[in-house]
């Protein structure tokens, strides 16, 4: 009797694991097609940002060449001297 227990306990023991893998298994599949996705419009979304970051610094970049250049002087108007 405790022989043919013990067995019973054993095969359902190893019923229950073999459906968790099953399970397990399955959830990686399946989890394993999304995350290619996922990865992908994660990727699109950070070059986005990027590219909206680097057309942010080029015009910040822009600004100060030209506050920074040197701007043609107007010719500084001479008095007539008074005769």
């Amino acid at each position: 009797m405790a022989a043919k227990k013990r067995q019973d306990q054993l095969g359902k023991l190893i019923a229950e694991v073999e459906a968790v893998a099953k399970r397990l298994r399955a959830d990686i599949r399946k989890r394993a097609t999304v995350l290619p996705k996922d990865l992908r419009t994660m990727a699109a979304r950070l070059r986005k940002q990027a590219a909206r970051a680097a057309a942010q610094v080029e015009a910040y970049v822009h600004e100060i060449r030209m506050e920074l250049e040197v701007r043609p002087r107007r010719p500084k108007k001479r008095r007539a001297a008074a005769r």
